[in-house]
């Protein structure tokens, strides 16, 4: 059994630059011995719409984006079903396999986090990794729900020292990038180079994804 393994989930429609930043991030910060990003198939109605990308496009693209960075895994395991992705089936995978799972997520999705299905399961399987947004503060009532003055910790050490239930949360790392809103330029046609890899971009282009119809 392998001991550490962090899991970036998202739908990636379409992956950007952050995302890749973010896993990098989490890998060097935490020192695991595997990351994995777990593109979405069919997200929870009641926090996202789903995706019009077909997952087999959104899987190409998350590959292609991470093929310069072979310490980051894909995994299709969320695509393999057809029922609603929810995140604490996937990590209850994850910890039959690993002794610790960390949770990678941004601070506007962990402000919701009391809204997810089978929340508190979560905190039992995994620690969380919580990446700071610009403008975007942590929200008292969710601290308040996760026990954060309990379960805070100060660096990746601290956070992996037990086997669950801890949070870290990771300032300066800031980015300005929203798949909507990425896909909101690519439909006018605007220059997305700052966001997207030149690959994905190509991609995009080869396949006419995000265009108005």
């Amino acid at each position: 059994m392998s001991s550490t393994l962090a899991v970036l989930g998202g739908l990636f429609d379409p992956v950007h630059k952050g995302h890749v930043r973010v896993a990098l991030h989490a890998f060097e910060q935490l020192a695991v011995e595997r990351l994995v990003m777990v593109p979405c198939h069919v997200p929870n109605p009641n926090h996202k719409a789903p995706s019009g990308t077909a997952p087999e496009h959104r899987l190409a693209m998350l590959k292609i984006a991470t093929a310069a960075h072979p310490q980051i895994e894909i995994d299709p395991i969320e695509l393999q079903r057809d029922s609603v992705s929810y995140t604490v089936d996937t990590l209850r995978h994850y910890k039959q396999l690993h002794d610790t799972v960390v949770f990678i997520l941004g601070v506007d999705a962990f402000n919701a986090l009391p809204q997810w299905h089978d929340w508190q399961a979560i905190l039992d399987l995994a620690h969380l990794f919580v990446v700071s947004r610009p403008d975007t503060e942590l929200k008292t009532e969710t601290l308040k729900a996760v026990d954060m003055e309990r379960r805070r910790v100060k660096d990746g050490e601290q956070l992996l020292a037990t086997v669950s239930g801890n949070i870290l949360t990771i300032e300066g790392m800031e980015f300005d990038m929203a798949s909507s809103e990425i896909r909101n330029k690519l439909a006018r046609g605007e220059d997305v180079s700052a966001e997207l890899d030149a690959e994905v971009i190509r991609y995009i282009d080869t396949h006419e994804l995000y265009r108005k119809s």
